[in-house]
């Protein structure tokens, strides 16, 4: 578990994948097709059931406007308390 209230931050990554999905009138279907992944993985990334691979975060925060920086943070975070 991680200390500090990156439990949080982690959450809301979750949080905003899908608001800003839905922001931009992105369906499941259609955000999965312009990352190469299925519908199902952006809802388990949406839940945070899962986390995208680092391959996957330069496409999403270009296309969700997300910081990029972040969401590498996040990842590495997620890695260290796995």
């Amino acid at each position: 578990m991680l200390s500090n209230g990156q439990d949080d931050r982690i959450t809301t990554i979750a949080a905003d994948l899908k608001r800003e999905r839905l922001r931009r009138k992105f369906s499941q279907k259609q955000l999965a097709r312009k990352l190469g992944v299925s519908k199902t993985t952006i809802s388990a990334w949406e839940r945070d059931v899962r986390f995208p691979k680092e391959q996957h975060l330069p496409l999403i925060a270009d296309l969700l406007d997300l910081s990029e920086i972040h969401l590498l943070l996040v990842s590495k975070n997620r890695k260290m308390a796995g």
